[in-house]
């Protein structure tokens, strides 16, 4: 089937709705179970979602929600699995699936308020399983992407309590390490969480960032937070921020008036 829809691309976007009908609910009944089951049938099921969504994408807006719901947790499922070519499979669909959604800001924004933060929670989940180190760049690019949607305030739903989203998502990702890895201070959480923002667009500074909190939550550091290490750390990130502030400020549109500095908002 997915030949089918590589074949003849968005020509066969109305019958897709048809397709998932038919099959989507018996497969899934037949892979859901664990990893191991049906390895053809999965392959197939996920190279199926990979080509509606790179050519049909359209079609995942006209589907019931509940419907939808259950193509969003197929794309979980795939990319915790044990299976390389089937995670990475699934975390290429998510990618492709939040780039899709830019061209459709109305359904994006519905998107965000129902799945964003559930997306960071499962990506950390895979992202902090040894498992799943060999992905480490796909989560990266993913996370990054996702923070700087945040950062960009091009998600104008409410993210959480707050008018403020970096401020919500901030706490949200707090929460969430704090709450696995309760051996970690705040200090390291807060410097951890700070960078996700200021490296979002540096995907390589993003990964190592990445890969250095990997090997933080591998060490039981104590309650110690004049570690030189954060120290620098968060020194290094604020100069990071600048840069990347004063690089903003050179293209009109992307820092508010409000926030320029005096000499440069009369230019």
């Amino acid at each position: 089937m997915a030949s089918i829809v590589n074949r003849l691309q968005a020509v066969i976007t109305p019958e897709i709705p048809k397709i998932f009908d038919a099959l989507f609910d018996c497969t899934l009944d037949m892979i859901n179970k664990n990893f191991e089951d049906y390895p053809q049938h999965r392959t197939n099921f996920y190279e199926l979602l990979q080509a509606v969504n790179m050519y049909c994408f359209k079609a995942f807006l006209s589907i019931p929600p509940e419907q939808f719901k259950l193509v969003f947790d197929s794309i979980v499922w795939a990319f915790k699995h044990t299976m390389r070519n089937v995670a990475d499979t699934g975390l290429n669909i998510l990618m492709q699936m939040l780039q899709n959604l830019e061209q459709h800001p109305q359904a994006a924004q519905s998107f965000y308020q129902t799945y964003y933060t559930d997306i960071l929670m499962q990506i950390f989940s895979v992202v902090t399983d040894t498992s799943h180190t060999a992905s480490l760049q796909n989560h990266a690019t993913i996370l990054a992407y996702m923070f700087s949607l945040v950062e960009a305030g091009r998600i104008t739903v409410k993210l959480g309590p707050s008018d403020d989203n970096v401020l919500n998502i901030q706490e949200y990702v707090a929460m969430l390490l704090k709450s696995a890895f309760s051996h970690l201070t705040g200090n390291q959480i807060k410097i951890f969480v700070t960078g996700l923002f200021n490296l979002d667009q540096d995907v390589h500074a993003f990964k190592e960032h990445l890969r250095d909190f990997l090997i933080q939550i591998k060490e039981v550091t104590g309650e110690d937070d004049s570690d030189l290490y954060l120290e620098e750390r968060e020194n290094e990130l604020k100069k990071i921020q600048e840069e990347k502030r004063r690089m903003l400020m050179t293209v009109p549109g992307m820092i508010n008036p409000h926030e320029m500095p005096e000499d440069m908002q009369d230019e």
